[in-house]
């Protein structure tokens, strides 16, 4: 482990400028280690929507040939696992975050992530492919709270914002790339494998050494040490004062729910994330098949969506910063404003029915750009209002959550489709982000207070 160096407090440089300042002055290693980190989330991540693109042509590989049934079990029910595994995963290794090195932990759920991803591009018959994908889902689960504790050590609250959207962007990317690479080679077979199941195996392999290089060059700043920095402290021994031990025991978890704005963050994921269940699970076989554009089309459609999000989350960051700056009440509005009108341009795309593509592809790109601007800041948010020894626990917790509503969503969606005409499951899945937006409502009035005691709590700690 590594104390973080004293904060440059230089007024121009390109890190300030790309909202990563608190890098500046910092010893190389711990450069490496923020942009290796990011790589891994790009790979691990970039396996997530490798199916999306391929729904029929996976079905047909296992001989699967009824529509409803293939959507089902491909786009609900095998996400189930995938998403419930992850989520169990990411709340123990959110306890382990803050007690084990965070270099073995990030390399154990990288391996443990990417093997089964490999192998499934060699699954025979669906419970194979069910069985491999379910356990891919533990590296997702797993990687998730590292990365936040690692970022919150690295970054003052102000910047975490930014840092965040960082983290996101690498995420973003990878599910964004993952699923325009898987649908590149929908129709080749490379290698002798058909295209959908040689990307399988091409995303996995380069992430095994970049874990390696994570594991032996990484250098990992002790828990706190951001905090002790803002504060004016500059000792690793004033780092450790900062983050207290906190054992592995339900009470820890109990600290973790006593705070209302760490219970609104968990509440708004669920909802919050079945919309993009269907829009990276079911859409492109839904525009596919339902409304008669090509595959290449609707592909088109889901990435301009996907694409922006990436920007919009991105810009989210950075705008949730000034406006943290100008007012914090202001952070959490926008993020009730921004998920809630997002969600108009997505009902307009699903629901058109036009001879152009024009409107759909402008829905796309706007919805695409405005609804994702939430989710970078609500991770600042937790950062923000926990203390460094329980923000490993928060994002296991906050990860459950986010990933109960991708797995639910598709899986209930799913089934709505065997009982209901598919778009109206579809708009059902949509009107989810509307009630996101009212739990954002809460946060506004709780996330202040919250933010005090922890800035209190951290000040008494830096003083004993």
């Amino acid at each position: 482990m590594v104390a973080c160096w004293p904060m440059s407090r230089e007024r121009f440089s390109i890190l300030r400028i790309i909202g990563l300042g608190d890098l500046k002055g910092q010893p190389a290693s711990i450069h490496f280690t923020f942009w290796i980190m990011l790589l891994s989330a790009f790979f691990l991540f970039a396996d997530q929507n490798l199916p999306a693109s391929n729904l029929s042509r996976i079905a047909a590989a296992f001989g699967l040939t009824d529509e409803k049934e293939y959507r089902f079990l491909l786009g609900g029910l095998v996400n189930l696992p995938f998403f419930v595994l992850g989520g169990v995963v990411s709340v123990l290794y959110g306890r382990l975050t803050d007690r084990i090195d965070r270099r073995k932990l990030l390399v154990t759920a990288v391996v443990l992530g990417e093997l089964p991803c490999l192998l499934t591009g060699f699954a025979q018959d669906y419970w194979t492919y069910f069985i491999l994908r379910m356990f891919t889902g533990f590296g997702i689960g797993g990687v998730f709270p590292i990365l936040f504790s690692i970022t919150g050590d690295l970054f003052r609250s102000e910047n975490r914002p930014t840092a965040s959207a960082w983290v996101g962007l690498a995420m973003s990317l990878g599910m964004g790339l993952g699923q325009l690479f898987a649908g590149s080679v929908a129709h080749d077979v490379i290698f002798g494998l058909e295209g959908w199941r040689f990307s399988f195996i091409a995303v996995a392999v380069p992430a095994f050494p970049i874990a390696a290089l994570f594991y032996f060059f990484a250098k990992i700043p002790r828990h706190g040490a951001a905090d002790s920095m803002a504060l004016g402290l500059g000792s690793s021994a004033d780092s450790d004062a900062v983050a207290e031990e906190a054992p592995v025991t339900a009470e820890s978890f109990k600290r973790v729910f006593s705070t209302r704005t760490n219970v609104l963050a968990f509440l708004q994921g669920i909802p919050g994330t079945v919309p993009w269940g269907f829009l990276f699970v079911y859409a492109v076989d839904f525009f596919e098949k339902s409304k008669g554009w090509s595959v290449d089309t609707g592909n088109t459609v889901v990435l301009m969506f996907a694409g922006m999000s990436i920007l919009g989350g991105f810009l989210g960051g950075f705008i949730g910063k000034k406006l943290y700056a100008m007012n914090r009440r202001l952070f959490p509005a926008f993020c009730a404003f921004t998920v809630t009108i997002g969600a108009i341009p997505t009902f307009y795309l699903i629901n058109y029915n036009g001879a152009s593509m024009m409107p759909a592809f402008i829905a796309a790109l706007v919805g695409g750009l405005i609804v994702p601007m939430t989710g970078a800041n609500v991770r600042a948010i937790l950062i923000n209002t926990n203390l460094p020894e329980n923000r490993g626990a928060v994002f296991g917790v906050f990860n459950l959550t986010d990933d109960l509503g991708k797995g639910l969503g598709p899986f209930i969606i799913g089934l709505f489709i065997l009982a209901m005409p598919a778009l109206l499951a579809y708009n059902v899945a949509i009107s989810m982000w509307l009630v996101c937006g009212i739990v954002w409502l809460g946060i506004i009035f709780t996330m202040n207070a919250d933010e005090d005691r922890v800035t209190e709590e951290l000040k008494k700690r830096g003083k004993a």
